[in-house]
């Protein structure tokens, strides 16, 4: 069995508008992304799976209809950030993880094995 536990990233003011930002935890690189016109935040890989470099942060935020993307700075290829499945290619995705805003905090919940 399995529980989340939430872990502080950053503070809210430290986020871009539209963009990403990278934050390490542990050894995993997190890409960390903030729509401020519906007020979310998204946390997905930031390991672009075609080229294997850590750029997604650096992607860039779009929309096709209500689903929002980011769009790899490289190849350009398109992952959904509610998902992180593949937009151009259904055999690529990125890992994601739910993440939220907490009193101006921004935290990103990962899986840790309960006692």
């Amino acid at each position: 069995m399995s529980v989340q536990q939430w872990v502080q990233v950053c503070d809210q003011q430290q986020l871009l508008a539209n963009a990403g930002v990278t934050a390490l935890i542990g050894e995993q690189q997190v890409a960390v992304f903030y729509v401020p016109a519906n007020d979310q935040v998204f946390a997905v890989d930031n390991l672009d799976p075609v080229t294997g470099a850590q750029v997604m942060a650096r992607g860039l935020i779009g929309s096709q209809g209500e689903q929002m993307y980011v769009a790899s700075p490289l190849l350009k290829q398109r992952y959904c950030l509610h998902t992180g499945q593949g937009l151009d290619d259904d055999a690529q995705r990125l890992n994601n993880w739910p993440v939220r805003l907490n009193d101006g905090m921004v935290e990103v919940a990962l899986e840790a094995a309960s006692a």
